[in-house]
């Protein structure tokens, strides 16, 4: 059933416009990829310091939650369970890891179901990032890089994640010590399953030219991308309260526009310092843990470090 909804998907694709492909495309790559960080990191930066913390830290969790259960799972992609499946190399590109649950779509759930959460009350901005959502998860099935199955319960894993961090952020509350003891079990809860996710053993197949279907060693390192998103995050959430605590209330458009700009500037800084800095690494796993916790921690630490310094020196004048 799951292949043949690919197939029918893939018979359109085959005799659609390019543009129209591009255009899916482009919403797996932009609205899939980048804009899930991004958004949520201007919401917390410029809009409301409170609600983009609660979408980070589901997007976090979610993350993670999803590198665990793909590598529990190790369900292949629908392209190496039937031959007949032709993604495109653009899509074949992006996808790293197993099949189950989507990866991108669990991110937009997780990330855009979070805005749309918060932001419930607004209508428009309700359904436009809803929208967001089921559109990524279409595109994942249209490219031929995810089953059915694969994008509901990866939306189904973000519904709880949303209600797991309202619980989390409500037991936290204003609390230092609270948001220590959190981010302990946190650090400890990675430890353990990083150690599990790199001992266990994985499925090896080979497909009718006698070629190992998928390497374990490519899921690995897909989860450990995932565990190093959540420690990086999560350090510079800690150590950004503790240190820095910037705010949200009683920002001019100029302040707004300022902290967007510094923080997607760190963002693709960030990325291009920690792929520099960790290119001497030749474990995999550990080069893509390492990666992203520089990424993640320099984005969302040292842009407010950075705004919040311009911005006392503009109050002091």
């Amino acid at each position: 059933m799951d292949i043949s909804y690919l197939l029918f998907l893939q018979d359109i694709r085959m005799n659609a416009p390019e543009w129209f492909n591009e255009l899916i495309q482009f919403i797996t790559d932009t609205a899939g990829g980048s804009l899930l960080v991004l958004i949520p990191m201007i919401v917390f930066f410029c809009i409301d310091k409170k609600k983009g913390e609660f979408v980070l830290i589901s997007y976090s969790i979610g993350s993670f939650l999803n590198g665990i259960l793909k590598n529990i799972f190790c369900i292949y992609r629908p392209w190496m369970r039937s031959e007949l499946v032709q993604p495109t190399k653009e899509a074949i590109d992006g996808a790293g890891g197993y099949s189950f649950p989507s990866g991108h779509t669990q991110g937009s759930a997780s990330s855009y179901g979070s805005i749309a959460y918060v932001y419930r009350k607004k209508k428009v901005v309700c359904a436009v990032f809803i929208c967001l959502v089921l559109l990524v998860a279409f595109s994942r099935n249209y490219l031929g890089v995810h089953t059915p199955q694969d994008v509901t319960v990866a939306i189904l894993e973000a519904i709880a994640v949303i209600c797991l961090t309202t619980f989390i952020q409500k037991k936290i509350g204003d609390s230092e010590k609270n948001r220590m003891i959190f981010y302990c079990i946190v650090v400890a809860v990675i430890i353990v399953v990083t150690a599990f996710m790199v001992l266990k053993n994985y499925p090896i197949d080979y497909n009718s030219a006698g070629k190992v279907i998928y390497k374990p060693a490519r899921a690995i390192k897909s989860y450990a991308n995932k565990a190093g998103l959540i420690t990086g995050i999560f350090t510079a959430w800690i150590l950004e309260e503790k240190y820095i605590a910037f705010s949200t209330d009683n920002l001019s458009i100029k302040d707004k526009l300022l902290r967007a700009i510094i923080g997607i500037a760190f963002y693709y800084i960030c990325a291009l310092l920690a792929e520099y800095l960790c290119s001497i690494i030749s474990v995999r796993w550990i080069k893509g843990f390492a990666e992203n916790v520089i990424f993640y921690f320099g984005t969302f630490f040292m842009a407010p470090l950075v705004f919040t310094r311009i911005e006392s020196l503009k109050s002091k004048r």
